[in-house]
């Protein structure tokens, strides 16, 4: 009974940890133009109160007699309920003219802040009074560890499968307080007398008889490294694959999932995978990727959607279950939990906090990644043998291979990029001596950060006039074809381009070009007097402005528009109505302060890297923007995406506010695209079928149907999965 008590409660109070993480964070979301940096973020601040509440949790085992423990802690459970349901704090708005991270931080920590930390304390602390209640597995109350991960991999499954799905953010907000204040039930239970009924005499707060272990200092930092290490390349995976496909809470969870799963089966009883077993993998998997890195940064190639998540994912995971397995044949007697587990938070704290924080200070692209990947080959500690001295050799060869990247990847940045045999040829090499490192940590950990590096240097330098990284991303203007165009690259997609040469330059290109449907729709379209443009990039719609028109547009990024209207880059703005009024802050919360019935057109054309923010791909969304459209108006939306099938997507939400559609995805001939042409797809929508008349006479337009019983996308509900293009 008093194992089944524990067990349960901890297992409720680490589901409602990881319940909260993206039902709060997707709240937010909206708020902030769907970056994928609002989850980094909300991770490090729920990693820095994990610290705290595990900090406390040790210093409230050293000070405080476990009555007493339970006592003030009780309070402090208590109090959470004050704090529910959850919801966002009114009247809090982004900035619109800095960094909106603190901002961020400061709404987690007075919507949130407490019942999480309230929560976080609560597993070091249980299973520390377990440790003192003199039962037969007090000795070693770890296994009540794996209690806590089930419950955060069942929260997660739960909020994908069940919860997400079935029930409202209001709903889910509810159910989380019913549950929590169950919890608080369960929490007193734990203190009372069941089974074993009386504490431990020598574990109380007074002085035990004999002496305490003392944990060294260098086995202290050693915790913190193999916390750190998955903690930063949690954040970075999730990242990387978010930047291209969506911000969503399913691509939230994958890899926190997988980070949880790798401590379950660490820490099991009985060891699930050796770790023998676990190093040859991880060291065949970080080759496998670093090759695939390079493959993509230094020749444009890669797999699938699917094949390069996977094997990202699969890496990840991984290195946490090594460095988690290595943590749990580390770990301390039952008095040293709170402590052991004090140290984990700080490194899970830290890995936060340089992803979210340093990182985007230090590096101008995410070039933390790759480092913590460098990093986790160096913690990697041979198995049944001692380790080997360094030698020169050690530091030597991976210098020499990041030399030849490096000279493949200027060969190929400046035009000239070997034949296909060259390049299977270069990179099966590369692999062979990576993996040839994979005996010496060192030798191996200076190998990937090399290749991973070099590359990523020359990538960021030849042709480059400008690089930078804030919180909506890493923007990067480069010339490119043979010096004929400059490109505003943001992530991994081009944002819009300009030819430099100035008798060209009002020519619009890529997916805006004259030829395409965006050329088609402001020639065929009648009388136009007001325009609404959600998303900016380079600029290069307002080469449709007519004299007399008045346009609006509406851009998240600050860094965006000083880019645009900076004449070193582009000019479109400059040359096409230098006038244009730009709106800074997010389109949708934005062009809510705009008159109703006010817009001809309305065009929707944001991208965070490849990918379109969901909440401007909602039903709400599509009712404020008929709402700001003229009676016999157009919304123009741009969905071209590698990642994504929209245009299902986008029908059924026409369908389901009554309106009509039509799309048209284009392909170039070779002559346009000769003159900068790009494929690309954009829907036309409307109130009347009739309003959409004028498109006739391009058959390239044609109706959007919705498939059938297909549910609309709502601020409450979407389904990414369902539209990847795998």
């Amino acid at each position: 009974m008093l194992i089944g008590v524990y067990s349960l409660a901890l297992f409720v109070s680490a589901f409602l940890l990881f319940w909260m993480e993206p039902l709060f964070t997707k709240m937010v979301l909206p708020l902030l133009g769907g970056s994928p940096a609002v989850w980094n973020t909300a991770i490090m601040f729920f990693q820095v109160v994990l610290l705290a509440g595990y900090g406390y949790a040790y210093f409230l085992s050293r000070v405080a007699k476990p009555s007493r423990q339970f006592w003030i802690h009780g309070a402090i459970v208590l109090t959470g309920l004050a704090f529910l349901p959850l919801a966002i704090v009114p009247g809090r708005i982004p900035p619109s003219d800095h960094s909106p991270i603190l901002w961020l931080i400061g709404l987690l920590a007075v919507s949130v802040g407490w019942p999480f930390f309230a929560l976080s304390a609560s597993s070091p602390l249980l299973q520390a009074w377990f440790g003192q209640r003199g039962h037969r597995l007090s000795a070693d109350p770890y296994f009540l560890y794996t209690a806590s991960n089930l419950g955060s991999l069942a929260a997660l499954l739960a909020f994908s499968l069940m919860l997400e799905p079935s029930l409202t953010l209001a709903e889910q907000s509810r159910a989380w307080m019913v549950t929590y204040a169950v919890l608080v039930i369960l929490v007193g239970a734990c203190a009372l007398p069941l089974g074993h009924g009386t504490f431990h005499a020598q574990s109380t707060g007074a002085k035990a008889a004999s002496p305490r272990q003392v944990t060294s200092l260098r086995q202290k930092l050693v915790w913190i490294a193999l916390a750190f290490v998955p903690s930063s390349l949690l954040l970075g995976v999730t990242s990387y694959i978010t930047t291209d496909i969506a911000p969503a809470p399913l691509l939230w969870i994958i890899p926190l999932a997988l980070y949880l799963l790798s401590f379950v089966v660490a820490f099991s009883r009985s060891p699930l995978i050796k770790l023998a077993w676990a190093l040859k993998a991880q060291a065949a998997a970080i080759v496998v990727t670093s090759i695939g890195i390079l493959a993509g940064s230094v020749f444009g190639s890669g797999g699938t959607i699917a094949l390069d998540v996977s094997l990202h994912l699969l890496t990840f995971f991984l290195i946490a279950l090594v460095c988690h397995t290595e943590l749990a044949n580390r770990r301390p007697d039952a008095e040293g939990v709170t402590e052991f587990y004090f140290c984990i938070s700080i490194g899970g704290a830290a890995g936060g906090i340089f992803n979210a924080l340093v990182a985007p200070l230090m590096f101008s692209s995410t070039y933390e990644y790759y480092l913590v990947l460098a990093a986790a080959c160096a913690l990697r500690r041979p198995v049944g043998r001692p380790a080997r001295a360094n030698s020169p050799r050690d530091f030597l060869v991976p210098v020499l291979l990041a030399l030849a990247v490096a000279a493949m990847a200027y060969g190929s940045a400046r035009g000239h990029p070997p034949d296909l045999v060259i390049r299977i040829l270069f990179l099966t090499l590369t692999a062979g001596l990576l993996y040839s490192f994979t005996e010496n940590p060192a030798r191996f950990a200076l190998g990937v950060a090399g290749v991973l590096g070099s590359a990523a240097l020359v990538q960021a330098s030849v042709g480059v006039l400008h690089q930078e990284r804030n919180f909506f991303g890493v923007k990067k203007v480069e010339i490119v074809d043979q010096g004929t165009k400059t490109v505003l690259v943001h992530g991994t997609t081009w944002h819009g381009a300009e030819f430099i040469d100035t008798d060209l330059r009002r020519k619009p290109l890529l997916y805006y070009a004259r030829s395409g449907p965006v050329g088609q729709f402001f020639t065929l379209f009648g009388d136009i007097h007001t325009v609404g443009v959600i998303g900016l990039g380079t600029g290069a719609l307002v080469c449709y402005r007519r004299p007399g028109q008045e346009w609006t547009f509406y851009e998240i990024d600050g860094a965006i528009e000083r880019i645009a209207r900076d004449p070193r880059y582009f000019h479109y703005l400059e040359d096409n109505g230098a006038d244009t009024k730009i709106i800074l802050g997010d389109g949708r919360l934005s062009i809510q302060k705009a008159p109703n019935n006010y817009y001809d057109v309305i065009v929707i054309d944001a991208f965070s890297s490849d990918s379109i923010p969901v909440h401007l791909l909602t039903k709400e969304a599509l009712s404020l923007y008929l709402a700001k459209l003229k009676d016999h108006g157009i919304i123009l939306f741009h969905i071209s995406n590698r990642s994504l099938l929209l245009a299902p997507v986008v029908a059924t939400l026409v369908e389901s506010v009554g309106a009509v559609s039509k799309d048209e995805v284009y392909h170039p001939s070779a002559k346009e695209g000769a003159q900068g042409a790009t494929v690309a797809e954009w829907v036309a929508i409307a109130r009347r079928q009739q309003d959409l008349g004028f498109l006739d006479k391009e058959p390239r337009w044609k109706p959007l149907v919705s498939e059938p019983g297909a549910r609309p996308w709502t601020d409450d509900f979407s389904n990414i999965v369902s539209v990847i293009r795998w």
